[in-house]
């Protein structure tokens, strides 16, 4: 019981930062706001995270994707979580799908009317790509952050007979 309150009060410290860094440097705005998105933690409970990550299109008509992207931490891969400029890459274990995501999107008309792109669709992948604003401080603290809440994921359990 008492490593498991440690592993928690871990966890949620972790998703703390988490949240905070993404806050702060989650959103990216393109070509004088033609093209953006904002990524958020929504949670992390018992080793699963969710993540929201919106995208919007200004080009034409403004469209505005809303993906939730939901794992299992210790479905991650601890030792290949990888920093690249402005992207967190975190890839499945063994390469298998380990990360599901539900996409949903809207349309704004140019006569003001918001309007259905698609139904939702849903999918699984080999790894997510986390965005952000490209800060180095901010991320290295998503970097480390993600590594050791993986890695407090990937630690077995103690079993008492």
């Amino acid at each position: 019981p008492a490593q498991e309150t440690s592993a928690s009060s871990s966890m949620e410290s972790l998703a703390a930062v988490i949240q905070t860094e993404l806050g702060n440097h989650g959103d990216r705005i393109l070509g004088n706001g033609v093209y953006g998105w904002s990524t958020r933690l929504n949670k992390i409970d018992d080793c699963r995270a969710e993540l929201s990550v919106q995208t919007t299109n200004n080009r034409r008509e403004a469209s505005v994707r809303t993906e939730t992207v939901r794992f299992s931490l210790g479905a991650i891969e601890p030792f290949s979580v990888e920093l690249r400029k402005e992207r967190l890459e975190l890839p499945c274990a063994r390469k298998e799908t380990c990360i599901s995501s539900t996409s949903t999107c809207s349309v704004r008309s140019s006569s003001g009317i918001v309007i259905d792109c698609a139904t939702p669709s849903q999918k699984r992948v080999r790894s997510f790509v986390l965005e952000f604003d490209g800060d180095a401080s901010a991320a290295t603290q998503l970097e480390r952050a993600f590594r050791q809440a993986v890695a407090i994921c990937h630690v077995p359990q103690q079993v008492s007979f």
